[in-house]
C-alpha cells in the first residue's frame, strides 16, 4: 500500500531539510554547545509562541501582552 502525499508536505520536508543542514552549519561556524544551541531554539519557540498568543487573544491589538483583558 502507498501513501500519496500532498504536494505541499514534500514542499515542506525540503524545507526543513535545507533549513536543519544550514541551522547545522551555523551551529558549528559559531563553536555554539548542544546546550548553548538548543537553549537558543527554545528561547525563539518561547518568542514566537509569545507572539501567536498576544495575537489569538488580542486580534485587534496584537502587541499587547496576552495576561491582559
Amino acid at each position: 500500500m502507498s501513501i500519496r502525499v500532498s504536494k505541499r508536505t514534500q514542499e515542506v520536508e525540503r524545507a526543513k531539510t535545507k533549513i536543519a543542514v544550514k541551522v547545522i552549519h551555523m551551529v558549528d561556524e559559531a563553536g555554539l554547545t548542544d546546550i548553548e544551541y538548543l537553549s537558543m531554539l527554545v528561547s525563539m519557540q518561547a518568542g514566537a509562541l509569545k507572539s501567536m498568543l498576544r495575537a489569538e487573544r488580542h486580534p485587534d491589538d496584537p502587541d499587547r501582552p496576552a495576561m491582559e483583558e
